[in-house]
């Protein structure tokens, strides 16, 4: 062993320790030593290999994070040339190694299972482990153990083995004992190092990998090396790092303890923040005023919280403050990713904030996913696919060709996927059927099935292979021959398309190495739904950076916004060891004298101390604490007890100056939002409440051209326009569908109609007359029940079959009820016309003019005729029949615009017109018949009218129409919520109509 030479550098956050790392690297490339710099994150080594360049020290010295410095180990002991595991390929076999040992319930083999494992053999290939060690202290550990603790041992000593055993036979070698054998190999031969002086800077804490890395490099190599460690002896916030700090002791050469340096913060802040850095989490000390450079934000939501920080900001960026001097940190970013870039948008703050982004949730990896999941539908351990996978693989750019101005092909997608959703299709099987019944046949498909049945018969990459090749196509589909750059979210999805390819690659190598790597179906999809790519960009110039609390260990910034401190967040609960608990690995020591390092206490609150005093030790003019006191569903949320921790250090004007803003608040307190947005929100900001504007009436010419020239109306229609012309514009005109099926009452009154049309008829054919009579009930029931199943096909009841039964059931008691009803009455009338139609292509009867230009078409569910050859209409309702006396008001025109028709169009006289109900606990007909016809018929009483009143109702029936149609020829569109849909009053589509009652 050679002289020791690690240099020990120790002091606060703000001692001062950068700078003498800094010159020490300077001084030593002047000497043309090639120094290497390790610091923490990537954006740390930015800049500094930056903050390098300025001092014109550009070449001669290296910076690198400590993987960097870890690879640089290996290639210089040789073992670059080994083929490393990847984290993808060291899942691939472990849970090739669970399948072989068949574990026990208590292992069941599952993602998180899986990580756990590959962490616990990560720790034992880092410190060395055989297999054959780790099997007796698993048995020494057992040997006095409860019940069950012999199988867990012997189950975690062979998937061990076969992790190893399966290693070997892939020639591969995973990453930490790549690393373990270059440090032995540098311990053996420590002339392979070369003499390269390294520098540790930034660093609060090393893993036991890096602990070996600075003892070889150090101790043994006798490389100069300087660590340089964020920790103060005595001081509860560093009660956390202790550990390190005692290791690294004994091991240095030289111990430098530097002071604390309050000049390092902005003088008009000085006194605060310093005291801040010295005294948190100490008993007993002082209180000094916050001074404006700590200050505490109150929201009442998460969004008041965040976009109290947002305005902030922007005050700040508005006095000059560069973007990149102010960070926004958050105990775990990613869980309000989303939500805090919006806020940031839309108070125009620019931001960097590096994310991962789930393959699956891009364009390329929604379509492979569901591709995948519909080719191997059901099979190989997969879940049976659904209409929303073969739609995400439809709808893929460029899969399909183009239909329509859109350019994209996709509305084919969305044709399909409406008559889907209202046939209530939910499996990809019946969806394939669906669009190959329409279209042509989904091939590729076939050839991924087929690809599936050779993996699984001998050739175990293949399916992996042709998924690989259905990636490359469906990247490429949209630019195929127009070789353009790419830009914007081409760009995702061509980060998306390298990571799908290099994990497929992977697996398509383990599978031809081992053919128990290769994964089936259920596997491929868990590991590409599995994969995260980057999102977003690194902390840089021009940007608000937004990080976890290490990553800004290393660097300082002028403001400081640490949000999101409640309880359960900052600090962090706790996380146990998920294999070997922290007790179960103090007793393996005790009883074997193996030593597992493991990660439990890194969530501990010793550690949570740390990474608020690193946190809060990082501004140099402003810290902001926020918080909120309810959560998006206004449940309540309690804020973090280290608040109370920072608070105990300052006067009372820290608590007096809090900004809050309450859920819901109106107003804004301190800087507000942009004016744009400050616009928007005027009406609940205090501004004048402005009612938005109605819709306008229709002035396209073209439009209005239309509408006169198409004069040929529907009774419903008219109907529908009468209630209210945006329901109209919206149902007629622009005829919108719903993606749900047809509701089952409108399934029922198809069915009901086609049935009772047979039903008379059959019996008119079989007995000479439609009329129900006692005597020709049974008869008409017979002809009821075969008429149903001969129409169920064409009107399906449900798209729930095991409601299909049931509603069937129903209608069929209610027609029953409805037959009884109708031949208990004896109506002396004759069902003379079912169903009878005018104004079709095909109909025999012409449209009925009503006058003014307006003409009719329509479908009468039953003329019934007197002896004298006068008519009755009826219409069959569900349960609800309008009496006469309401038909203008609540629009219902038409039996009476139908009774015009017939009067018109047969020559007939119509004594009268009645709604029918077929449902329901009153059966009777209600409408309107005349006192005078001649004809009696069991009525309510007030249906039965004096013709001139029978007239006038019908005359207001067809004015009503005349004056409905003129208004459409005009484009008079408004809006009428209080007849629109509902009989208290109520808007159908109150975002189009924008009308308030």
């Amino acid at each position: 062993m050679g002289g020791v030479p690690i240099s020990l550098l120790t002091g606060p956050a703000n001692a001062g320790k950068a700078r003498i790392v800094l010159d020490d690297v300077r001084a030593r490339a002047r000497r043309g030593e090639e120094p290497l710099l390790v610091v923490p994150t990537g954006a740390d080594v930015e800049h500094y290999r930056r903050e390098l360049a300025e001092a014109g020290l550009v070449l001669g010295v290296r910076v690198e994070r400590f993987a960097g410095l870890m690879a640089e180990v290996v290639r210089r002991a040789g073992g670059a040339r080994e083929r490393t595991l990847s984290p993808l390929a060291r899942e691939r076999v472990l849970a090739a190694a669970i399948a072989e040992v068949h574990p026990s319930a208590a292992f069941a083999a599952g993602p998180g299972f899986v990580r756990a494992l590959a962490s616990f053999c990560a720790t034992l290939q880092a410190q060395r482990v055989a297999p054959a060690r780790l099997r007796r202290a698993l048995h020494a550990w057992a040997h006095d153990g409860p019940p069950g603790r012999g199988e867990r041992a012997r189950e975690l000593a062979e998937l061990f083995e076969a992790y190893r055993r399966l290693l070997r036979t892939i020639s591969r070698v995973d990453p930490e004992r790549q690393a373990a054998r270059a440090l032995d190999a540098l311990r053996e031969s420590p002339a392979l190092w070369g003499g390269t002086p390294v520098l540790l800077y930034g660093f609060d804490d090393l893993t036991p990998p890096q602990l070996d890395a600075v003892e070889t490099l150090g101790r043994v190599v006798d490389a100069p090396l300087t660590v340089s460690l964020t920790f103060e002896p005595g001081r509860l916030a560093f009660g956390g790092r202790a550990g390190t700090f005692q290791t690294l002791l004994p091991w240095a050469a030289e111990h430098r303890h530097l002071p604390a340096r309050p000049q390092y913060y902005a003088p008009a802040a000085r006194t605060a923040l310093h005291h801040l850095e010295r005294e948190l989490f100490e008993l007993g000390g002082e209180r000094v005023a916050p001074g404006g450079a700590v200050r505490l934000l109150e929201g009442g939501s998460p969004r008041a919280e965040l976009e109290l920080i947002a305005g902030e900001i922007r005050a700040l960026l508005e006095r000059g403050v560069p973007a990149e001097e102010i960070a926004i940190v958050h105990r775990s970013p990613e869980t309000v990713a989303e939500l805090l870039a919006e806020v940031l948008r839309d108070f125009e703050v620019p931001f960097a904030f590096a994310r991962r982004l789930p393959f699956r949730d891009t364009e390329v990896g929604r379509a492979l996913c569901g591709l995948l999941r519909v080719a191997c539908d059901g099979s190989g351990g997969l879940a049976a696919g659904s209409l929303e996978d073969l739609l995400a693989w439809l709808r893929a750019p460029g899969l399909l060709p183009d239909s329509t101005a859109r350019g994209d092909g996709r509305d084919l997608a969305d044709r399909m996927e409406a008559r889907a959703r209202r046939a209530g299709i939910e499996s990809a099987a019946q969806a394939r059927a669906l669009w190959e019944s329409e279209h042509w046949p989904l091939q590729a498909l076939d050839q991924i099935q087929a690809a599936a049945a050779l993996a699984a018969d001998g050739r175990p990459a293949a399916l992996v292979e042709r998924i690989a090749r259905e990636l490359e196509w469906l990247f490429a589909a949209p630019a195929r021959g127009t070789a353009r750059v790419l830009a914007g979210e081409e760009l995702e999805q061509a980060r998306a398309l390298m990571l799908g390819r290099r994990a497929l690659t992977e697996l398509a190598e383990l599978a031809r190495s081992a053919p128990q790597l290769a994964p089936g179906p259920a596997e491929l999809v868990g590991i590409l739904e599995g994969l995260h790519l980057p999102r977003g960009e690194p902390p840089g110039a021009g940007a608000v950076a937004v990080l976890d609390p290490l990553a800004l260990r290393a660097r300082r910034v002028r403001a400081l916004f640490l949000c999101g401190l409640q309880e359960g967040t900052f600090p962090a609960p706790g996380r146990p060891e998920p294999l070997l608990s922290e007790d179960e690995r103090r007793e393996l020591a005790q009883a074997s004298g193996l030593v597992l390092a493991g990660a439990a206490g890194e969530q501990s609150l010793a550690v949570e101390r740390y990474l608020l005093y690193a946190s809060l030790s990082r501004p140099q003019e402003l810290l902001a604490l926020s918080w909120h006191t309810a959560a998006e569903d206004g449940e309540t949320t309690v804020p973090s007890l280290f608040l109370e921790d920072v608070c105990d250090l300052f006067s009372a004007q820290l608590r007096a100056t809090c900004v809050r803003r309450p859920l819901g608040a109106a107003s804004w307190p301190g800087p507000g939002p942009p004016a744009a947005l400050r616009a928007q929100r005027e009406p609940v900001l205090g501004g004048a409440r402005r009612a938005p504007p109605g819709i306008a009436p229709l002035r396209d010419p073209q439009l209005l051209a239309a509408l006169r020239e198409q004069r040929l109306w529907s009774a419903s229609s008219l109907e529908v326009w009468a209630g209210c012309p945006v329901r109209w514009l919206v149902e007629r005109l622009l005829r919108t569908r719903g993606l749900d099926p047809d509701p089952e009452p409108l399934a029922r009154g198809g069915l009901a109609h086609a049935a009772l049309r047979d039903t008379l008829a059959g019996l008119r054919e079989q007995s000479g007359s439609a009329r129900l009579t006692p005597a020709s009930l049974g008869l008409a029931r017979t002809l009821l029940h075969e008429a149903l199943t001969r129409h169920a096909d064409s009107f399906p009841l449900s798209v729930a079959p095991e409601r299909v039964p049931g509603v069937r059931r129903r209608l069929e008691a209610d027609l029953e009820r409805y037959l009884e009803h109708a031949a208990a009455a004896e109506s002396p009338l004759e069902p003379a016309h079912l169903e009878l139609s005018f104004g079709f292509d095909e109909d025999e009867l012409a449209a009925l003019d009503l006058g003014g230009g307006v003409r009719l078409r329509g479908r009468i569910d039953r003329v019934d005729l007197s002896a004298a050859g006068d008519a009755v209409l009826y219409d069959y309702k569900g349960a609800q029949a309008p009496p006469a006396d309401r038909w203008v008001a609540q629009r219902s025109l038409q039996i009476a615009l139908y009774m015009r028709a017939v009067e018109q169009l047969l020559g007939r006289r119509a004594l009268g017109g009645f709604y029918q109900p077929l449902a329901g606990r009153d059966l009777r007909a209600r409408g309107a018949l005349a006192a005078d016809g001649g004809v009696a018929l069991e009525c309510v009483r007030g249906d039965v009218r004096e013709r001139e009143d029978l007239d006038a109702l019908v005359g207001d029936a067809v004015q009503l129409a005349r004056e409905a149609a003129a208004q459409a020829d005009r484009g008079e569109l408004q809006a009428r919520p209080d007849t629109c849909a509902f009989g208290d009053g109520g808007c159908m589509y109150p975002t189009i109509c924008r009308c308030e009652r």
